[in-house]
C-alpha cells in the first residue's frame, strides 16, 4: 500500500527516533524534533492511521508508537536512502588494508573487524570455496629481508600463496632449488591428490635445508587444505551486548549460540545474493531463534566465485548506514582481492 507524502514523513521519524532511542516514540516529540509544520493532534490522527495499516505498534496502552517489521519493510524497500561511508571511513579502510597484508585469511578478517567496527553490529564475511584443479607450478619468491612468497598456480589460473619466514643461510638460488624440486613431484597433479607421502619424499631429497623445507611444506599444506573450504570470520560479537533488546538473557543466549556455530550461522545468509544489498527483518529469517535480529548482506567476486559480506543486529537497526557500509566495504573487499590475489 502506498503512503501519501505526510505519514511517509511522520513513519520515517518514528523509525530514526526509535532506531536511535530505544524508545516508543509520542506526537509532540515527532513534532518537536522534526519540526513539522502540524499540530499534535494531527500528528496523532496519522500515527493511528499508520498502525491500524499495519506500519507501527503501541507496546503498551498510553504510550507512543514504535516501527512494526512492517513499517521497517515498507521504509527500506520504498523510502530508505543508502548512507555511504565517509571519505575519512574509506582512507581509515584503506590504509588498515595497505598495512603489510600477503594472505587473503587477513584481507578478509581485518575487513570483518572494520564492518564491525564502523557499524556497531556484528559483522561476517564468507569467503567461498575454491574448486581445486591440477597442479600447474610452483614458485619461491623472495618479497623482503628474511621473507618469502610461496606461490602456487593452478591449470586454470587459480593463485594461491602465503608467506614465511626465510633463514639469512638461504639464498635465492635455494629458493629456485627448492622450487624445481617441488615442481618435479607436483607439476600435473590434481591439488587434492597430492598427498602426505609426497610432501615427505620432498623433505627427504632436499635433507640439507631441512627446517627451511618443513616450512615450505607447511605451507604448501596450509594452502591445500585451505582452498578447498569455505571460510566464515565474525567480528563484533560483544556489540550485541550493547543493544537493548538483548538484555534478556534467554535470547542473548540465542543470538550468541548463532554466532558461536558456523553451520548454523551460514544457514540464516542467503544462498544466492548479488552485489546489490538484501535485507531480512526479523521473522524473515526463518530459522527459530533468530526472530530477533535483522541481516544486511551483500555478494563480492573472487577467484571466479562469488564470497558473502554484511552485518547483522537488532530488528531496531540502521538500515540506511548499514546497507550503504556493506555495500561499499564490499566493493573495496573486491577490488583488493582481485588486485593482489
Amino acid at each position: 500500500m502506498t503512503l501519501d507524502a505526510r505519514k511517509k514523513l511522520i513513519l520515517e521519524s518514528i523509525i530514526k527516533d526509535y532506531v536511535e532511542t530505544a524508545e516508543p516514540v509520542g506526537s509532540r516529540t515527532v513534532v518537536k524534533k522534526h519540526a513539522l509544520n502540524i499540530s499534535p493532534a494531527t500528528v496523532r490522527n496519522e500515527m493511528a492511521d499508520l498502525e491500524e495499516m499495519g506500519y507501527l505498534e503501541q507496546p503498551y496502552t498510553s504510550a507512543g508508537r514504535i516501527p512494526s517489521q512492517m513499517g521497517y519493510r515498507y521504509y527500506v524497500d520504498c523510502m530508505m536512502e543508502k548512507e555511504a561511508l565517509s571519505d575519512k571511513e574509506i582512507e581509515i579502510l584503506q590504509k588498515i588494508l595497505q598495512d603489510n597484508i600477503h594472505e587473503w585469511n587477513e584481507v578478509i578478517e581485518k575487513v570483518s573487524y572494520f564492518l564491525a567496527q564502523v557499524t556497531s553490529y556484528a559483522s561476517f564475511v564468507i569467503f567461498p570455496s575454491v574448486s581445486l584443479s591440477h597442479f600447474k607450478y610452483l614458485q619461491i619468491l623472495p618479497i623482503e629481508e628474511n621473507k618469502a612468497l610461496v606461490i602456487a598456480v593452478t591449470d586454470s589460473g587459480l593463485i594461491m600463496h602465503r608467506k614465511i619466514d626465510v633463514p639469512e643461510s638461504v639464498t635465492p638460488g635455494d629458493l629456485e632449488t627448492i622450487g624445481k624440486a617441488m615442481n618435479k613431484v607436483f607439476s600435473g597433479r590434481r591439488l587434492n591428490d597430492i598427498s602426505r607421502s609426497d610432501l615427505r619424499m620432498i623433505r627427504d631429497s632436499l635433507r640439507r635445508r631441512k627446517k627451511f623445507i618443513d616450512k615450505v611444506l607447511d605451507a604448501v599444506e596450509y594452502i591445500l587444505t585451505t582452498s578447498e573450504e569455505e571460510r566464515l570470520v565474525i567480528s563484533g560479537t560483544l556489540n550485541i551486548l550493547n543493544e537493548p533488546e538483548f538484555k534478556d538473557l534467554e535470547k542473548l543466549k540465542k543470538i550468541l549460540a548463532l554466532l558461536d556455530e558456523g553451520v548454523l550461522f551460514k544457514s540464516i545468509v542467503p544462498e544466492d545474493v548479488t552485489d546489490e544489498v538484501e535485507i531480512r527483518i526479523g521473522t524473515e529469517n526463518k530459522i527459530e531463534g533468530v526472530k530477533e535480529i535483522s541481516l544486511v548482506v551483500s555478494g563480492y567476486n573472487t577467484l571466479g566465485q562469488r564470497g558473502k559480506i554484511g552485518v547483522i543486529g537488532p530488528i531496531r537497526m540502521e538500515y540506511w548506514k548499514a546497507a550503504g557500509t556493506v555495500e561499499t566495504v564490499g566493493k573495496i573487499l573486491e577490488e583488493i582481492l582481485k588486485e593482489r590475489f
